[in-house]
């Protein structure tokens, strides 16, 4: 997951001088923390949640919005 992490920062630096931005944010899907945490960094700086890519290979075709973790959670 470190790697991934780095590859996303460095192309998060690499497209600086393109318009939009690149957020890479770490987050064990396993650890409902780490999900609360990295979901109130996104309503916190974000304002949102506009395209969410998920590279833990979980699929649940619904809205995010009011589910519990327990709920997306899929096993």
């Amino acid at each position: 997951m470190l790697a991934m992490l780095s590859l996303s920062q460095e192309l998060s630096k690499s497209l600086q001088s393109e318009t939009g931005k690149l957020h890479a944010i770490k987050c064990d899907v396993t650890k409902n923390s780490d999900i609360e945490t990295a979901f109130k960094w996104v309503k916190d700086n974000l304002g949102g949640v506009d395209i969410l890519i998920n590279n833990a290979a979980v699929l649940l075709i619904s809205p995010l919005t009011g589910k519990s973790p327990r709920q997306l959670l899929v096993l």
